[in-house]
């Protein structure tokens, strides 16, 4: 072996060929990596900026309704209520129906609307006089595309709080009671973008009967599905009514 072969031994000077091209190629790597970093990065579905705000509680005062799910109405002004971890508030929650109550709790917050989870004991029945909670207004049939979500994770416990990634988390919320997102994808056939909730992040989605949907959708959460549902508006809060037997699996 001459000292012109560029063979190479490890215990020997690194030729200058291979010298040459690594010079040229580790560079040209890292950039590439970082440019496509950044394209599949500009590319991924926002997880929405939610957040917990576990350090500051706040006291509410408003009219409980349920609607189908626990809301301290304050106005037109509709307020969903969480309970803490995988159970919803209902247990405590429904023998105040139609009263107006005061709950303590922390707010989970996305876009320009929030829940708020409130725990046993921090909530009551109290002697005042505010109005009743808003009449719907007359609904429409539309047809979406999107994603069934239980809507504390989705409003800001999780981030992100969508995906199947979070079904399993999704699922143990939902069956617990918390309340039922819907998050609009593809609306093939009505654009109800004006109808949205939460500054546009999704819909209370309620059984064909008006009630919970919890226990008739556990095969459907966090994978996309496509549906027909009466859209009405109380207040600031859009709702969909699913129609029966109209709810597939996508994927």
């Amino acid at each position: 072996m001459t000292d012109n072969n560029d063979f190479y031994a490890g215990y020997s000077p690194l030729p200058d060929q291979d010298r040459r091209f690594l010079f040229k190629a580790v560079p040209a790597g890292l950039i590439g990596l970082a440019a496509a970093g950044a394209v599949l990065g500009s590319r991924a579905r926002s997880s929405g900026g939610g957040r917990w705000e576990t350090g500051t509680p706040v006291t509410l005062t408003g009219r409980l309704s349920f609607d189908p799910y626990p809301t301290l109405w304050i106005g037109d002004e509709a307020i969903v209520l969480a309970g803490f971890g995988k159970h919803g508030s209902d247990r405590y929650t429904r023998p105040l129906d139609g009263q107006v109550v005061r709950a303590t709790g922390v707010r989970i917050v996305r876009g320009n609307c929030f829940m708020l989870g409130v725990a046993e004991g921090d909530i009551a029945a109290i002697d005042a006089d505010l109005p009743a909670a808003p009449v719907p207004q007359p609904s429409e049939t539309v047809s979406m595309i999107g994603e069934i979500l239980d809507a504390q994770c989705f409003m800001g416990i999780m981030n992100p709080g969508y995906g199947r990634t979070h079904r399993g988390c999704a699922t143990l919320c939902i069956r617990g009671g918390q309340p039922v997102y819907f998050s609009p994808g593809i609306r093939p056939s009505k654009d109800a973008a004006g109808g949205l909730s939460c500054g546009g992040n999704g819909f209370v989605l309620a059984a064909p009967d008006g009630g919970a949907i919890n226990q008739l959708i556990l095969d459907h959460i966090a994978v996309p599905v496509s549906m027909t549902a009466k859209l009405d508006r109380m207040g600031n809060m859009s709702r969909l009514t699913l129609v029966e037997d109209s709810l597939q699996r996508l994927a």
